[in-house]
């Protein structure tokens, strides 16, 4: 049967190659034996989307670390997981847990690097002899032959266990002492083995790849050919390998919970104190809360474990509270500060997101000065929150000390105004009006202004609530007054970091119930 002609094999993957999707909800809960509400804490653990990979390699550790020995100060968390040899295996099975867009990506040398040099300066030598020996007379084919069986070797490698038919066809065409014997006859035809190897590449490809697929038909060059073979092939295995982690995230998310606790027991093995960081965080967040819950009590509430104190909407005291008090002030971190043993491997997630709530709050913080400057004249126009939100981002792109770029979202935010005021036929601001709008502007951007800090403590209530509630729960129509206008952002991180907090808790619960429980009911 001709190939054209044989039924298409299934494609690895009906989304384009990539891998995506929200993960399964599960539940895990911490152990049965502490002596506080476990319940509060229990919460079920879905995969999330994030746009880039956030892993970190740990520094090489330069000293060993026995059983038993305190950590070195300077030593960080990474450099004591890879010294215990846990690091590696645990990271990437928590990051393809977490990342439900996780995917393998093919790795590059940076420009310019040595490393990338050779290689370049090896590839172009191959494929130079590859070429030279085919244009002798008579051609040489001692390379095209050892070209084939890699092709050959790279071809089954992206086989599935189900395509034994297709296995079967390969390596009846592809039959490299037939190959050798035509080689030494001088009778090889390269391009009708790669026909048939674009056919088999076809048959197998994920559906993002078909263009690919169609323009190695039109290359009639042996040698370029080959060479986009390979980089075909290289780009569906990777397709082949997202796909099948894809297959395995279900099973994965069930068994993760267990496995990272597991690996992260092993750790505490080779530790004197391997939650000294994870219990100065929990011990801080209970006094914090504790201390700000007696603030905004009546004298009269005294609050206890079995019967936590209420204060103001969403500020109680009591284990769930302490450790999502925790969770909040994360967003916070001081960058001096090392980050608690159990949070260190979504370090770079956490940093990520406490710069968009950051961003968020200045946003917001600008935006309720100008209307509350400008007044009705503005009031209810479309459009104009989000033209001017994106400028600032725009200004506010890569930039850490915001009060540097202030003058400019001040200068930014007038072009904005007088613009939305002339298309309305409205009489544009006076100079004086300016000047006082665009010192506002400047003011708010400071952390410690009245508005800003009102605006960021509604931030952290609503976040806080957010991780308090089931994934499924829905904030819309939620949102703290002034925060309005950055809705969509402010919900979608909260969101991001609820989930990130879920599979959290899952894996980390029973330490932080043991610690909670010390704290609450100490002996």
């Amino acid at each position: 049967m001709p190939l054209e002609d044989k039924p298409k094999e299934d494609p690895p993957s009906q989304q384009d190659g990539a891998v995506g999707g929200a993960a399964d909800d599960g539940s895990t809960k911490m152990d049965d034996d502490t002596n506080i509400n476990t319940h509060e804490l229990d919460s079920s653990g879905e995969g999330e989307v994030f746009k880039r990979q956030r892993i970190n390699s740990p520094k090489r550790p330069t000293h060993n670390v026995s059983p038993g020995a305190s950590p070195r100060k300077h030593a960080t968390f990474e450099e004591l997981l890879a010294q215990a040899g846990i690091v590696t295996n645990m990271a990437l099975a928590h990051e393809i847990v977490v990342d439900g867009n996780f995917k393998l990506q093919q790795s590059d040398f940076p420009e310019n690097s040595i490393e990338k040099q050779v290689k370049e300066v090896m590839h172009r030598a191959f494929w130079d002899s590859l070429k030279g020996h085919l244009e002798e007379d008579p051609p040489r084919y001692d390379t095209a032959v050892s070209l084939l069986g890699e092709v050959k070797e790279f071809m089954f490698s992206i086989l599935l266990p189900h395509h034994e038919r297709l296995r079967a066809q390969i390596d009846e065409a592809i039959d490299l002492p037939l190959i050798q014997q035509q080689a030494e006859q001088e009778i090889l035809d390269v391009m009708h083995y790669a026909n048939f190897i674009i056919g088999i590449m076809s048959k197998l490809c994920a559906p993002v790849r078909d263009e690919d697929i169609t323009k190695l038909k039109e290359i009639t060059d042996v040698v370029q050919l080959f060479k986009e073979i390979f980089r075909v092939l290289e780009l569906m295995k990777l397709d082949m390998l997202n796909f099948t982690l894809q297959s395995l995230r279900p099973h994965l998310q069930h068994q993760s919970v267990e496995y990272e606790r597991g690996k992260f027991a092993e750790f505490l093995q080779t530790q004197q104190d391997g939650l000294e960081l994870t219990r100065k965080w929990l011990e801080e967040s209970a006094e914090d809360l504790k201390t700000k819950v007696q603030q905004s009590t009546p004298p009269s509430t005294t609050a206890t474990a079995s019967a936590p104190s209420t204060a103001r909407p969403g500020l109680v005291y009591g284990p769930a509270a302490i450790l999502n008090h925790g969770y909040v002030g994360l967003l916070k971190w001081k960058e001096t500060e090392l980050f608690p043993e159990t949070m260190t491997m979504d370090k770079g997630r956490i940093i990520d997101l406490s710069v968009q709530l950051e961003r968020a709050v200045l946003l917001a913080s600008v935006l309720l000065v100008t209307y509350t400057n400008v007044g009705a004249a503005i009031a209810g126009i479309q459009g104009f929150p989000s033209r001017l939100k994106h400028h600032m981002i725009v200004l506010l792109e890569g930039v850490k000390d915001y009060s540097t770029v202030m003058p400019n979202i001040a200068e930014e935010v007038c072009k904005e105004v007088n613009k939305c005021l002339q298309e309305r036929q409205a009489p544009v601001l006076t100079p004086e009006i300016q000047e006082a709008l665009k010192a506002q502007v400047i003011a708010v951007g400071d952390k410690q202004h009245s508005v800003h800090q009102l605006l960021d403590s509604r931030a952290e209530s609503f976040i806080r609530m957010i991780i308090s509630q089931p994934l499924n729960f829905d904030p819309t129509g939620k949102l703290p007054m002034g925060l309005t206008t950055v809705e969509r952002q402010l919900i979608e991180l909260s969101k991001q970091y609820a989930r990130l907090l879920s599979h959290n808790r899952a894996v980390f619960g029973p330490y932080y119930s043991e610690i909670i429980s010390k704290i609450i009911q100490p002996a």
